[in-house]
């Protein structure tokens, strides 16, 4: 058991509290928030300890860990802090949104010897994780194209940080296409070349897609709105077949089609999967516990630190393509 201190108790940050609640893995004791008076009924609720500087945690002898629900700019300068203290550091995504953050970041807590964690939770879903374990059984053959959109209309008439343009230069690729290009990387490896184009409809930004390119030769294709009724759209394509998933994050379904490169099938054959559902509080407490389990060295944690500052690269590649109109190199 590890216990944490959750830093930010906005919606997202009390979901990864009430998410963990009686897990034997990881507890969390302590919180930190600007606006204390604002969430010391949860606090209380929850026997957490309140307070509204991040350093008091830092300095907490009795927290492991760390749970940063912070502006994304923040980020790397906290995760560096979080180091030198000593602390087990899990931030919510995107990582960071410029590549030296990230590499910064992620080095500081490799050199201490310390885990680092993302709020990338959608890994842990039912049907993502299916579609990772089809592609690592080879059924599909090579894959030659990735693609994901995830959208939803969550930013319309919401104000504060998440909104302005420094903390979200691209819109909803930073707010919800981070998780599109977190599995897209975990399906294909790291990311290239992108190509990306903006457009501003209610919201700045609202709309945006791009196109990539894997090292490994892949091509792929990721967009967000956030102008439209939520909708959740994976498919992985390959020599032998595909796999989609669709509906919303904690969709349970993938359809499979094989058969490719028969003249005979050349529609290939369909299957529905249905598995297990994992909502999103369980996917939140499995990547919560996974991380708090690596903290402990008892089992490998699904992310690694090169991981999560590629994803920096990428967003801040995609801010400078869609900017210049060009693609621009990761």
């Amino acid at each position: 058991m590890i216990n944490a201190a959750i830093v930010g108790l906005g919606w997202w940050g009390q979901n990864h509290v009430t998410a963990t609640k009686g897990s034997d893995k990881i507890k969390f004791t302590r919180a930190v928030d600007l606006a204390p008076e604002k969430v010391q009924g949860f606090c209380d609720e929850h026997e957490l300890t309140l307070t509204a500087s991040l350093d008091d945690a830092y300095n907490d002898p009795d927290i492991d860990a760390v749970v940063l629900v912070t502006p994304h700019t923040q980020h790397a300068d906290q995760v560096v802090a979080g180091a030198a203290a000593g602390k087990h550091i899990l931030t919510e995504k995107p990582f960071a949104l410029k590549k030296a953050d990230g590499l910064r970041a992620a080095k500081a807590m490799t050199d201490a010897g310390l885990t680092l964690g993302i709020g990338h939770n959608y890994r842990y879903g039912a049907a993502v994780w299916e579609m990772k374990q089809i592609i690592e059984s080879g059924k599909l053959g090579d894959i030659h194209h990735i693609e994901g959109n995830l959208s939803h209309q969550g930013q319309i008439g919401i104000e504060g940080w998440r909104r302005a343009h420094d903390e979200a230069p691209t819109g909803g690729i930073v707010h919800f296409g981070a998780h599109i290009i977190d599995i897209m990387c975990w399906f294909g490896g790291p990311m290239r070349e992108v190509y990306a184009q903006l457009e501003s409809h209610i919201l700045p930004a609202d709309v945006g897609s791009v196109l990539t390119r894997f090292e490994n030769g892949t091509t792929g294709y990721l967009a967000n709105l956030m102008t439209t009724p939520a909708s959740f759209h994976l498919q992985v394509m390959g020599s032998e077949g595909w796999a989609r998933a669709n509906g919303w994050l904690d969709t349970n379904k993938v359809v499979t089609c094989f058969g490719a490169g028969k003249v005979e099938e050349s529609g290939g054959v369909t299957e529905e999967l249905e598995l297990p559902i994992r909502d999103i509080y369980s996917q939140i407490r499995a990547n919560d516990e996974n991380f708090a389990a690596a903290c402990l060295g008892q089992e490998p944690y699904l992310f690694t630190p090169e991981e999560m500052a590629h994803t920096a690269a990428i967003h801040e590649a995609i801010a400078k393509s869609a900017e210049s109109g060009l693609p621009t190199a990761v």
